[in-house]
């Protein structure tokens, strides 16, 4: 019989980033494909978009029938321009992944082989978000 986890923090690394510019209505976001550290299986579609107004959503949807995750954020115009800059001058270093870090307003169980298991979807509140970007 395996024994069940209950886990608040999702870890993943960035594979791939995308900075995504629409000049037609001005919207700016960061697109993240990420794979799942403390997770087996599955990966995180990581969608930061710049807004002005607040209150600033932080949503993850956590799909029951597929290995996929997707977060939805919403970042003030400073903290978004931050990110980008400090993303572009990282942008030239390949070697080492960025490692991104969530805490979630609901806990998820795993097994201790650390397969998710949920009978339905489950969208919860991202309450932290953390980068960890090797700079050597």
């Amino acid at each position: 019989m395996s024994d069940w986890f209950h886990i608040k923090k999702l870890e993943m690394l960035v594979v791939n980033a995308n900075y995504n510019q629409m000049l037609d209505n001005n919207l700016e976001e960061i697109f993240l494909s990420c794979t799942l550290l403390n997770i087996a299986r599955g990966r995180c579609e990581v969608t930061l978009l710049k807004v002005l107004n607040s209150p600033f959503n932080k949503k993850l949807l956590i799909s029951s029938k597929k290995a996929l995750m997707k977060a939805h954020i919403e970042l003030d115009k400073k903290y978004f321009n931050n990110l980008i800059e400090t993303f572009f001058k990282y942008s030239n270093q390949k070697s080492k992944k960025i490692k991104l870090t969530f805490l979630m307003d609901k806990a998820v169980a795993t097994d201790s082989e650390g397969i998710l298991s949920l009978d339905d979807d489950l969208e919860t509140d991202i309450k932290e978000m953390k980068f960890n970007i090797p700079i050597f």
